[in-house]
């Protein structure tokens, strides 16, 4: 007979990153903080939340974090840069950083149930209770 045993990364909260081993930047780390928590706080409350989720959701904030370092940075230096040795006009590079960034947040939101079109499918399940009915009595499952 086989026995089944349980292992961790159920229910619960995943423990909060230690974000100044990641981030150097006082403004990334209270962006990060603030993004977990939100995180934490959304998937809390759906019932969708497990200790499972905890690198993903790492990830997730990582991923915002540069997003918006990158939006800033292109805020400040434009879309349109001089390349450094010839002096031609050239895509920022810092775009390509946040359009990458941004893809990653958009699959790990997906994948979190975070996403608006993914809101709707990501729902804690509830266990229906088994409702009698008159036919019941009369239906018994037959041995096979």
């Amino acid at each position: 007979m086989m026995t089944l045993k349980a292992i961790p990364g159920g229910e619960g909260v995943p423990p909060t990153p230690d974000w100044s081993q990641t981030f150097v930047d006082e403004i990334d780390l209270a962006f990060a903080h603030e993004e977990w928590t939100a995180v934490i706080n959304e998937m809390s409350g759906r019932g969708i939340l497990s200790i499972a989720n905890g690198h993903a959701i790492k990830r997730l904030v990582e991923f915002r974090v540069q997003y918006e370092r990158s939006a800033r940075q292109l805020a400040e230096q434009g879309s349109i840069v001089k390349a450094k040795r010839t002096g031609v006009a050239q895509i920022n590079p810092v775009w390509t950083v946040m359009k990458q960034a941004d893809e990653a947040v958009r699959t790990l939101e997906a994948e979190l149930g975070l996403a608006p079109v993914r809101r709707s499918k990501a729902m804690k399940i509830e266990k229906k209770t088994k409702v009698a009915r008159a036919a019941d009595a009369f239906l018994k499952p037959v041995a096979g």
